[in-house]
């Protein structure tokens, strides 16, 4: 090539590099309290080390991990000779051919090669060569990774990936540390308090919510978009792990983990994967006291889904198909029990009588009828808490 030529394409070539690296952002929605999280996050990258380094954001949807990985992309990205930010794996990978469309645009990135072939091994290889960043935004399976990337060996040591999962163990079989993401900082405002009291650190919470006009529903009813992106963790869920996870919501939050095991066992939930499945995703806890912890938000998404069984509330969960109960005893005057109380639940297999407030008084409000069916019956058998 003539002089001429080879000087205009190494101008363009830093021209091209200084406008990913100054390109204005979009500051219309501008972050609050995030810079020491991304201060963080940076320095467990480590980006001035040797070594291909993987870091994950895990936590519950709508807590800002995309927000805050992308947040963490635009800042160190103009150090690297290529990068990637691929949004949304879980809902391109539904897509047929998604992940191949995927795949393209991940090496179209790195290597700045739009007509690059996304199957031949030669093109990973190139990265061997390459300082690169890549970002895989909502991954919900390994599977997903093993298509994009395969392995960790392309990569150089100073290169770096982020991982944002609800699934801890997405980044253990890639060997990846996770960063949990719980909550932002927030202030004391009254209002504010009010609100993020609600939204328990969820972002997306805030974002639907309209303040003031939201406060007096914020008890009442959780907000569609909310529910939705919520739900997206129990809808991956088997079967009998939604059922414990609707268990954990409407009757066991709080409670000591063992006789919840226990309970669980007895009802053929094989538990001690299935919690643990919970823990990951993640949407329960188990505290230091190893009490069993569920988000408000979540619980209400428990619930929420229990009252959409049936449309009609009357109808709901005729006697047939009653399985728990949980009664509230500080509402109510008195229940009486006879011999057929029971008789129309045969899949009954939870029953607690509790108190929600104590007014001083300790008198039981359950009675039975004199019944030889009922002879044997001690009331103190009753868990009255």
């Amino acid at each position: 090539k003539r002089e001429s030529e080879l000087i205009n394409e190494v101008v363009n070539h830093i021209l091209k590099r200084l406008d990913e690296v100054f390109r204005p952002r979009d500051n219309k929605n501008q972050l609050v309290g995030v810079e020491s999280t991304v201060e963080e996050i940076e320095s467990l990258l480590g980006v001035e080390s040797k070594g291909v380094y993987a870091l994950g954001i895990w936590g519950i949807g709508g807590i800002g991990k995309t927000t805050i990985a992308r947040a963490i992309f635009d800042k160190i990205s103009g150090d690297f000779d290529g990068s990637c930010f691929l949004e949304n794996v879980r809902e391109e990978s539904q897509i047929p051919g998604g992940l191949s469309c995927l795949r393209q645009k991940l090496l179209s990135n790195l290597l700045k090669d739009k007509n690059v072939m996304p199957y031949i091994d030669l093109n990973f290889r190139r990265l061997g060569h390459m300082k690169v960043l890549i970002v895989f935004d909502d991954v919900t399976c390994f599977s997903q990774l093993e298509s994009l990337m395969g392995s960790l060996d392309w990569l150089t040591p100073v290169s770096r990936i982020i991982l944002t999962t609800r699934n801890k163990q997405v980044l253990r079989n890639w060997r990846v540390n996770a960063f949990k993401r719980n909550h932002p900082d927030v202030g004391n405002e009254k209002l504010s308090s009010n609100v993020m009291k609600y939204a328990q650190g969820v972002p997306l919470a805030l974002k639907v919510l309209v303040w003031e006009s939201a406060i007096s529903k914020l008890q009442r009813i959780l907000h569609p978009s909310i529910l939705e992106v919520l739900k997206i963790s129990y809808d991956s869920l088997e079967d009998k792990e939604k059922n414990i996870f609707l268990d954990v919501a409407c009757f066991f939050q709080g409670e000591h983990v063992d006789p919840v095991m226990k309970f669980f066992n007895a009802s053929g939930f094989y538990p001690e994967i299935r919690i643990s499945v919970l823990v990951d995703k993640p949407l329960i806890a188990i505290c230091s006291y190893k009490k069993i912890r569920m988000r408000d938000l979540l619980q209400e998404l428990g619930g929420e889904i229990v009252r959409k069984e049936s449309i009609n509330p009357g109808n709901r969960k005729q006697g047939q198909k009653i399985e728990d109960i949980c009664l509230d005893m500080s509402k109510v005057i008195e229940i009486c029990l006879n011999t057929s109380t029971f008789t129309k639940m045969p899949k009954l297999r939870f029953l607690k009588f509790y108190s929600s407030s104590f007014n001083g008084e300790n008198k039981c409000k359950i009675s039975y009828l004199q019944d030889p069916g009922f002879a044997g019956v001690k009331l103190n058998n009753f868990g009255i808490e």
